[in-house]
């Protein structure tokens, strides 16, 4: 059985600020990386120039191919990494580099799609459904807009 480390411990066992790496095809990388900028030194890595613009002055950014070694090298150093990207083919590609080319002990991978969630278990320390978490936070709003709404 492998013991595996969650963002969270990874984050509060460094010494200082942490760095977290997000690596992202859309607007959540900017997203993500402003929820942890308070607390940690962030790098987005994208392909998504405009998705890259979002983002405050002190967060370092790179812009180019998600999949290639040379786009991802900010994750030498880095503690921990999020992968959030549009297509789950490659967030597991990246997901098996930011592991076993850079050596990162954790890595949360963001999938779309929850029939891959087991493939992809062996790979990420933390697997999260985005569909889910979607499905989940629009029935939330809907009940709060509509409090007669109930559905099957």
């Amino acid at each position: 059985m492998t013991l595996r480390t969650t963002l969270q411990d990874t984050l509060a066992r460094t010494a200082g600020p942490p760095t977290l790496l997000v690596v992202s095809d859309s607007h959540a990388g900017p997203m993500l990386a402003s929820a942890f900028e308070p607390t940690a030194d962030v790098r987005l890595v994208t392909d998504h120039r405009s998705a890259a613009g979002q983002l405050l002055d002190g967060t370092q950014v790179t812009v180019g191919d998600v999949t290639s070694l040379e786009t991802l090298a900010d994750a030498v150093d880095a503690d921990a990494a999020v992968v959030a990207l549009r297509r789950d083919r490659r967030a597991v590609l990246v997901t098996q580099l930011l592991r076993t080319h850079f050596d990162l002990e954790t890595v949360v991978a963001v999938l779309n799609d929850p029939q891959r969630r087991e493939a992809v278990e062996d790979i990420a320390t933390t697997v999260v459904c985005g569909s889910t978490l979607l499905a989940t936070e629009l029935r939330r709003e809907i009940e709060r807009s509509l409090p007669a709404f109930e559905p099957a």
